[in-house]
This record gives C-alpha cells, sequence and structure tokens, in this order.
C-alpha cells in the first residue's frame, strides 16, 4: 500500500509543477533546482522516518490482535460507509489540532519552523519537513489508528487526499479569483493556505487545515485571503532568511540549537475570524 501513497505524492507533485508552470503566481518564475533538491531530500528522510514508525504499527496490532473492525468505529455500530466517513472527519481533525499545536508549543515550533523557513512557496514546500516532526506525527497518529482501527483503505484514501490537496495548496498558481473563492469553502486553496506561509506571525498562526477549510472557519482560525493572491506576502519568518540558515545541515540542526533562528517575529495585526 505504501507504494500507492508514494505514487501520489510523485503524480500530485508533477501535476501540481506543471500547473505552476501554466498559471503562474508570478509573471517571472525562477527555477530553484538547489531549493528544490533540499525540499525533496527532507521530504525523503521524513517519509523514511514515517516508515520506520509504520513498521512499528503494524508490529504492534500484530501482537495485540487489532484488525480492522475490531476497533471503536466498529464497536459503535457504524456501517463501512459511515466508518469512511468517520475517517476521513477524524484524522482531517487529528492533522488540524496537530498543526496548530505545532505553533502553540515551543518544542513542537522548533521542528515545524523548518517547515515555514522556506522564504519561498512552492509545491515543493509541501514535503519540507523535519524527520523529527514526521516522528512525532506519526507517533500521534498511529496510536489513534489502534483504538479506532478503521477501514485500511479508508486510512490510505484520506492519506492520498491529504497530499494532494496540500501539494496543490502549496503550489504557486493562480487560480481564478471565482474558483479559488469556491473552492476554499470547502477545501484549502493556494490563495488560503499562502496567508499562512505569511512572515506576518498573525497570519501565520491561522489557515491551519490540510484538506477542509472548514476546520479553520469552525474553530476560528481562519484568516482572510490578500486581493491579490498572496502576491504581495513575504513568505517564510522573519529569520533564518539568509543562505547560511538554509542549508540542508543548517534546517536539520536548526531545532537543537539553543538559539534558534526560526523563531516568528513578524510584525502583529488584528486577526480577522473570517475569510473573504
Amino acid at each position: 500500500m505504501i507504494h500507492l501513497y508514494i505514487a501520489a505524492i510523485i503524480f500530485s507533485l508533477t501535476v501540481a509543477m506543471l500547473l505552476e508552470a501554466a498559471l503562474p503566481l508570478f509573471a517571472e518564475s525562477k527555477a530553484p533546482l538547489l531549493r528544490w533538491f533540499r525540499n525533496l531530500t527532507l521530504s525523503a528522510l521524513a517519509v523514511c522516518t514515517t516508515l520506520l514508525v509504520s513498521a512499528l504499527f503494524w508490529a504492534s496490532s500484530r501482537a495485540l490482535g487489532v484488525t480492522p473492525g475490531s476497533g471503536a468505529l466498529a464497536a459503535m455500530g457504524l456501517p463501512i460507509w459511515a466508518q469512511w466517513i468517520a475517517t476521513f472527519i477524524l484524522l482531517d481533525t487529528i492533522t488540524y489540532t496537530l498543526h496548530r499545536l505545532s505553533h502553540a508549543v515551543p518544542w513542537l515550533w522548533r521542528l515545524h519552523a523548518i517547515h515555514h523557513s522556506d522564504i519561498e512557496l512552492d509545491a515543493t514546500t509541501t514535503h519540507r519537513h523535519h524527520p523529527g516532526e514526521s516522528m512525532v506525527a506519526a507517533l500521534v497518529n498511529l496510536p489513534l489508528l489502534l483504538i479506532l482501527a478503521p477501514p485500511v483503505w479508508a486510512v490510505l484514501a484520506y492519506s492520498i487526499t491529504a497530499v494532494t490537496v496540500a501539494t496543490f495548496s502549496h503550489s504557486s498558481v493562480a487560480l481564478p479569483d471565482w474558483l479559488d473563492k469556491v473552492l476554499r469553502r470547502l477545501i484549502v486553496t493556494p490563495a488560503f493556505h499562502r496567508v499562512h506561509h505569511s512572515a506576518n506571525q498573525i497570519q501565520t498562526d491561522s489557515n491551519y487545515a490540510t484538506v477542509f477549510s472548514v476546520l479553520d472557519f469552525l474553530f476560528r482560525s481562519a484568516s482572510p485571503t490578500v486581493p491579490d493572491k498572496g502576491r504581495s506576502l513575504t513568505i517564510g519568518l522573519e529569520t533564518g532568511r539568509d543562505p547560511a540558515n538554509q542549508t540542508l545541515k543548517a534546517i536539520l540542526l536548526a531545532p537543537f540549537r539553543r538559539k534558534i533562528a526560526l523563531d516568528p517575529i513578524g510584525p502583529s495585526t488584528t486577526r480577522t475570524n473570517s475569510a473573504s
């Protein structure tokens, strides 16, 4: 099954990059091959970390006799179709919660700041995560999966949906305003998520959703999109923008430094809890 997930990563990344070429957000696009290399190397490290933790999960599930249909979802008497819906809602809500905590808990932020330290935003930024953050996410999700024991294909379907939507929402694509406005009422779009990668901390601490943007509206963490689709936003963090802090070695070591150079210290503004 993991090969299907990896195939989804490659396919969504390829499609997103083609869309970036066809509908570029900026008139002049660069070819940041070195940045792409760093981001995709981090992606490979993160995926390997997740696979190691996943192997531990499967070993634990076999030892405990946990099988799909033997957990909390089945105990509630939910039919398969309802278990699928519940799996999507629960996993996306867990992802949203962990993401929001990663902006509030200092040691989690140290790991998550690597994702925000990219000073440009495109489809490859989707996969710019520290391996430590991927391990934390896996260690949070896997025990819950043991308890819930949802349908395996539902988990895979959510994972593929999440990586596809996330790749799309990080892409440097200029969708027509009307289309982006319609889509972002339900799912996360490039204009909606681009605000989350602003160097302005108030904007950074908003628009946390991965798949369903309704979570941000429901939990009052949505910030409005900007009129120019995000062209005027300063992407990244206020600190750590120099080349020395953007090397692969510096990125991997950043969470363990005594004085991290990735703290979000953007100017404060009044947060708006609704999006346009």
